[in-house]
């Protein structure tokens, strides 16, 4: 290449993951990725799904159904979305996707019990909130990091939810309390606007060599770029997406009716709140754990271990202790986190980063839909046998299949 100040800007993958600016940058992309969906609506869910079904006398199954459309919608919108910011750049997709997303968190607030008002609202939120979500964000920090993408990506898809998903459940719970659902809604669309957005204006950019349109002649990170036709036509694409869907449909089926699934099972109210806290807490210190093994691993089948985790903490809060519930809830907060941060360092490896985005936001789509039909499916179970008990079967089943899916994955392509 020609023009020494042409490449001068540019540094290698590796230097520039130890720079001061990629480390601002994974920050800024924490603190997005905390206002962002997963943990402002689906985290704190469980706190709003008593007082709000009361209010309006639904069913166990019918306001899970707001995450149930936001996902389908999610999945049929998210390839536009990843397609837009492959063209345009997160920037430009990401800074007025957080304001349309604010809104609709607002929205929520407006509820009347009319079921055709949540379904319209919660058809908004998935595309809009898909714009700022982790979408746009892995693409940024895939831009930033590639030896340590895995420990990046974990870190800031994972751990960041986990972290301030725990800080909001306190928060939502204190809100709830002092100024009702109504409120609370409000005040956390309110956070989205006057943290979320200033910061990624100022800080959130994507690394000078993956900014669009490719150039001829610019490093690949990692493996080969894969047009995402060749991506969803692949086996291995979809044993990602089937693996992870079933960790995320399970582990978020429990998390959002686990006050009344633990009160049917002699749970005490602070004990299954502690198990919340933990279900939360533990999710940076295992994505951040299985992002590393992730970067290291020369296997990626090996990683079955973390998909396990699940399982094996739901068999665990099944013990008639109410220590066994708070270990098993915490396993399965620790194996969701996990499997939540790696899928998009799965799908970089194995496809590129030129259609990233769009690639990502397809498995993010159907992950998504996944944390809406878990609570539903569980809750009209729940409803047709008369108890949660009856369901554990299903759930069990569910984990033990992503196992062995996750099992089977390939070897990533070669550089």
């Amino acid at each position: 290449m020609s023009g020494d100040d042409r490449l001068a800007p540019q540094e290698s993958p590796a230097p520039s993951e130890a720079s001061r600016q990629a480390m601002t940058v994974a920050i800024a992309c924490s603190i997005c990725m905390g206002f962002s969906f997963a943990p402002v609506f689906i985290g704190t869910f469980p706190l709003f799904l008593e007082p709000v079904s009361r209010q309006f006398q639904w069913s166990a199954a019918i306001f899970p159904q707001a995450m149930l459309v936001s996902g389908l919608t999610g999945v049929l919108f998210g390839p536009l979305v990843g397609r837009l910011i492959d063209k345009l750049g997160v920037r430009k997709v990401l800074l007025p996707g957080l304001i349309a997303w604010a809104a609709t968190l607002a929205a929520m607030s407006f509820l009347n019990g009319s079921v055709a008002l949540l379904y319209v609202v919660s058809a908004v939120m998935g595309p809009v909130a898909a714009t700022c979500g982790p979408v746009a964000l892995a693409k940024v920090v895939s831009s930033w990091f590639d030896r340590s993408r895995g420990t990046a990506l974990s870190a800031v898809l994972g751990g960041s939810v986990a972290i301030f998903t725990a800080l909001l459940l306190v928060l939502a719970r204190v809100l709830i309390h002092d100024i009702g659902w109504r409120g609370a809604y409000l005040a956390l669309a309110s956070l989205v606007v006057f943290i979320a957005l200033p910061v990624s204006f100022f800080f959130l950019k994507e690394a000078p060599q993956s900014s669009p349109p490719p150039k001829e002649g610019m490093p690949i990170p990692a493996g080969r770029d894969v047009t995402p036709m060749a991506a969803f036509a692949s086996r291995t694409f979809w044993t990602v997406i089937l693996a992870s869907t079933l960790v995320c449909a399970a582990c978020g089926g429990l998390a959002s009716h686990f006050l009344p699934w633990g009160e049917e099972r002699g749970v005490s109210s602070a004990t299954a709140t502690v198990a919340l806290t933990l279900y939360s807490l533990v999710g940076p210190f295992s994505a951040l754990i299985a992002g590393a093994a992730a970067d290291r691993l020369p296997h990626p089948g090996m990683l079955a271990i973390v998909f396990a985790l699940p399982l094996v903490g739901f068999l665990a809060a099944l013990t008639p202790w109410e220590w066994g519930v708070v270990l098993g809830f915490t396993l399965m907060g620790a194996g969701f986190a996990a499997v939540a941060g790696l899928l998009p360092m799965f799908t970089s490896r194995y496809f590129g980063l030129a259609n990233a985005s769009t690639i990502f936001g397809v498995a993010v789509g159907f992950t998504t839909l996944s944390l809406g039909v878990g609570p539903v499916v569980l809750g009209v179970l729940r409803d047709k046998w008369g108890n949660y008990t009856s369901t554990s079967p299903v759930m069990v089943g569910a984990l033990l299949l992503a196992i062995v899916l996750a099992s089977t994955l390939p070897r990533y392509p070669s550089r």
